[in-house]
This record gives structure tokens, sequence and C-alpha cells, in this order.
């Protein structure tokens, strides 16, 4: 198995060439002719594995840089937005030797670019994976075209990769992926909700009641997923009940594409029938006929069809910023009220704040919890200057940029007294004066960035309230019993998928 990549490299060859014959990261050997700088033996490290290569493809390893730079000058063009591409080729751990891993790299060179670029092939090995780094010139050396590196390259460079993989008998992936965006891979490293750890989530959650496709399916639709496996299909999708576009299951990992969920509903068929039903019935209990008889609307639901209802695109931004609050922080009737009346003169909360007493269903609103500081940042703000529609904080940053400008310009003032102080006592004033002024700025830019936050969020909070209410509103019992499209606890069981 082998992963590839290609990027352009936009402001120094050289530094990409140090960071492939880092002696850190590698060893050096004696495959394809190897270069004099690769034979020093005080590079190499000691250790029993004993030795990698860093090899040149139409150039030599110790003076790649130079013949690159050469050939750049020679054609005019050295200077540009892309200097260089660096890529790389990374294989499974334990599936390679050192030297299968370097040869493998310079046959992909030679094949991707041997008869008109220049490339300095490097073997690492300090990551605990055996990879190699290509270092390519952009300018060809024979005519001085600029190398295409378009997605046609990508796809090449993986396709040959992966036949020769092939042939090495390793593993070749199948489903091909991105990586999650670093920061959803930090998110997810650190616990938070994420759009992708929630929908395994909420898959997990599935198949512990699920034993065919149709209960997999009702499941998911009461956690906010639509999810899609229709037969002769290879691929399942899922996305969430408020998104317009989908995405494979595969992306979420091999535990979560097609075959591995159909895995488990032929398991918790044939193992565990029994219980999986009974947890399903208990679950899906809420959307019946018989429940709606026994348990009629209370107080409680009037308030929450208010929320459901409400057109927060032309509700004040204070009220929003409450319901958010929240949906978020599942408040109780006491915490809300006191949190209105830190924001509004009168105490009057209205029907549908008092509505989101419930825990939020979309995935949005879940994910949203990531950004709870941010929330919080702009709820103090708006406590203190109580603005409640955009207008009225773009006059709030204006007028804090004016005052930056009047502390900026106090600051210098006194910045400039301290240039010519003598006196000790007058130096300590100046220097305390002095930094006043610059705590008070930081509090002031601190204040003006919160608020450039808020004028940009605001569209985002209305449509995540919007994407929560179509939710709440779509998995209300007595909304569903309203439509018509309940169904009796006692129905006769549905023919299982297999």
């Amino acid at each position: 198995m082998a992963v590839t990549k290609i990027w352009p490299v936009t402001d120094s060859i050289s530094r990409v060439i140090d960071y492939c014959n880092n002696p850190e990261k590698t060893k050096f050997t004696d495959l394809e002719h190897v270069v004099k700088y690769a034979s020093n033996e005080e590079k190499v490290m000691s250790e029993g594995e004993r030795f990698y290569a860093v090899t040149g493809v139409n150039c030599k390893a110790e003076t790649a840089f130079e013949e690159m730079r050469d050939v750049q000058e020679r054609f005019g063009k050295a200077g540009g937005k892309n200097v260089a591409y660096h890529a790389y080729q990374s294989f499974k751990t334990g599936e390679v030797t050192p030297e299968q891993c370097h040869r493998l790299g310079i046959e992909l060179a030679r094949k991707m670019w041997g008869d008109k670029y220049q490339v300095l092939v490097a073997t690492h090995f300090n990551t605990g994976t055996f990879h190699n780094h290509f270092v390519l010139n952009a300018v060809g050396m024979w005519d001085g075209k600029k190398y295409d590196c378009c997605k046609r390259e990508y796809y090449r460079m993986r396709r040959l990769s992966d036949e020769m993989c092939a042939r090495e008998g390793l593993t070749v992936i199948q489903n091909p992926h991105k990586k999650a965006p670093r920061p959803i891979y930090i998110a997810e490293k650190n616990g938070e909700p994420t759009k992708y750890n929630l929908m395994r989530e909420a898959i997990d959650n599935a198949l512990s009641m699920s034993w065919d496709h149709n209960s997999f399916v009702d499941v998911m639709k009461s956690q906010g997923y639509i999810v899609s496996m229709p037969f002769g299909h290879k691929h399942g999708t899922i996305r969430s009940v408020n998104a317009k576009r989908v995405m494979r299951l595969y992306h979420l990992g091999e535990a979560y594409d097609r075959p591995a969920i159909e895995a488990r509903f032929y398991e918790n068929y044939d193992y565990d029938y029994e219980n999986t039903r009974r947890r399903y019935d208990k679950y899906m209990e809420p959307y019946t006929r018989e429940w709606i008889i026994a348990h009629p609307p209370s107080r409680d639901y009037e308030y929450r069809k208010k929320f459901y209802y409400t057109d927060f695109g032309s509700s004040n931004l204070v009220e929003i910023y409450l319901t958010l609050f929240v949906l978020l922080l599942d408040l109780t009737v006491e915490a809300v009220k006191l949190a209105y009346e830190l924001l509004r003169d009168q105490t009057t909360v209205p029907e549908y704040v008092l509505a989101v007493r419930m825990k939020p269903k979309s995935p949005e609103m879940k994910e949203a919890e990531r950004f709870l500081d941010r929330r919080t940042n702009q709820m103090l703000l708006m406590s203190q200057a109580k603005y409640k529609t955009t207008d009225e904080i773009r006059d709030y940053i204006a007028q804090r940029e004016l005052d930056i400008i009047d502390v900026k310009k106090y600051r210098e003032h006194w910045r400039n007294k301290l240039r010519n102080a003598k006196d000790p006592k007058l130096i300590d004033e100046y220097k305390r004066k002095r930094d006043k002024c610059t705590e008070y700025l930081t509090r002031l830019r601190f204040q003006k960035d919160t608020a450039r936050t808020i004028l940009n969020d605001v569209p985002k909070v209305r449509e995540l309230l919007r994407a929560e209410q179509n939710v709440q509103r779509g998995l209300d019992p007595y909304e569903l019993a309203k439509g018509h499209r309940m169904k009796d606890a006692k129905e006769t069981e549905r023919g299982v998928s297999r």
C-alpha cells in the first residue's frame, strides 16, 4: 500500500532539498550508484538497520540545488510562483524493506518525470514508516517548459504507484480518499464533536438496534441523518437532514463502509435478533400511535411549537443568540431569565426561548459545541453593548476603531515622555501609564474583533437555528401524528433484507 501526494513549492528549492537531505531523517546507502555525499561516513547514523539513500534523477544528489537553479536561469525562469514541486510516496509500516522503498521511489520518479525533469529522490524513515520524498524542478531541462501539475498528473502518479505495489505483492488502497482537514483532525484528536465523528457515533448507535436496511434508516433518521444504500449500488451515502450534498460512507473509515454495515445486520439478525428488536422497539416507541394516546401534549409542548415556527430571519440578535445559548448549554428556565435580564431592559422572555429547553437533535447544533468559547465571548460582549441589529454592531466596531486610534496617540505621548525622563519616579509613573494604555488597547481590540465575529457569524447562527427547527419539528411525535405518518406499535414485523 502506498499513499502519494504532490504540491507546489513557492519559496525556495534549497529549503526542500535541505529537508530531504537532512541527515537526521535520512540514512545513506549504495543504491543506484550512490553519490559521494550519500557515502559520507559522518552522515551515517549508528543504528542496526544500516543504510538508506538519496539519489538524483538527471542530477547529482550533492549538487541538486545548483543544477536545478542553473536550468531555471538558463531559460530565464528563476523566479515565478512555483519554483519546484514536492511529492511523497509513503508505504504501509512493515510492508517494504528500505532498499525496496528506495528502488520503487526511483522507478516512480523515472516513469513520471525522468525524460524531462530533474528530480531528487530521498528515502526517509523518521516517522516510523518508510517513505520517499521527491523534489521536482518546475522547469524542464530540455525545453524550459514549466511542469503542469494538474489533477491528471496526481492521478497518474497514484496509478503508477499502485501498479508497482500490485506487481511487488504490496497492498493497494481500494477506496482512496483525502485526509480530514487539519482543524477537524485536531478537534477529533481532542475528543470534540465534528461532522465526521458525530456521523460515526450515530451509525454505531443505529447498528446496536438494527437488523436490516429499513430499521437502520429509521434510527438514523431519528438522529437527524438520511442514509441511502440502494440495492445494486456499490457505495452507501449519508447526509444530515439539512444538508444538500451526500457523502459516501467509506469516507468515515472501513468500519463504516457498506459491506461492514451489512455484516453487522447479519450478525444482529443471526445471533441477537430478540435483543436488537427489543432495543429498536423501545427507541422508536415515541413514534407510535399508542404512545401519542398515552401521552397527550403538555404545556411545555405548546412552548416547543413556538420554537418550531419562529422566524429567526426577523428576530433580533439578542433573541437568536439567547436561543442558541440555551440549546448549547441546556439551561433551566431560571437561568434563561437571568441571562435575558443581562441582555435586555425588560425581563419578558419570548415563549420560543423557553421552548428550547430541550437537547439539540440536529448534527449541526451538536457540532456547534466546538465553538462554545467563541459564542461565549460574543454573548458577553452583547450583554455589555446591548445591540440588537447588525447596523448597531457596525456602529460599535467603528466607535472601537476610533477609540483605538485615540489610545494609541495617548500611549505614544507617554512613550515620548519616557524617552526624555531622568527622574526614577517619573520613569516609573510613565511606564505605568504606558502599560495601562497597552492593556486598554488589548481590551478594545478584543472587543472589536469579537464584534466582527458576530457580524460574520449572524447568518451562520440563523441557519443553525433553522436546521435545529427542521430536525426538531420533523421528529416531533405530535407533528408526525398530525401528518398521519405514525405506525402501530404492534404492526406486523417487516420482511428482513438479507
